[in-house]
């Protein structure tokens, strides 16, 4: 082998290695929720929801799929889409117009 072919192979290693990388640290980003300012909002009335309430919740009451977030995440995001909307006072009793940009929909 020569040193120009070593050379080409050892660039594709480490390119492979850091491309991988990235798309690991993408990956890691695009599964969190950053919150936004504003109260913390109740479920339901419920101040601890669980997990299936909360995803009961978001898909019913909102129309966001929360996916594979955890309970942290899946309040955090709730928290964000009324604060985001600006309102105070909102029942559920309709569907929400809140506008959900860059989260899911089913």
């Amino acid at each position: 082998m020569n040193r120009r072919s070593a050379c080409i192979q050892f660039l594709a290693v480490v390119k492979t290695s850091l491309l991988a990388s990235f798309v690991w640290a993408a990956r890691a980003t695009a599964s969190t929720v950053s919150r936004v300012a504003g109260p913390h909002w109740s479920v339901n009335g419920d101040w601890n929801p669980g997990v299936e309430a909360v995803q009961a919740h978001l898909r019913g009451g909102h129309g966001i799929d929360p996916g594979d977030l955890g309970l942290e995440e899946m309040l955090t995001l709730h928290d964000n889409v009324h604060n985001r909307a600006g309102y105070r006072g909102h029942t559920h009793q309709k569907k929400s117009q809140v506008v959900t940009k860059g989260y899911r929909k089913f």
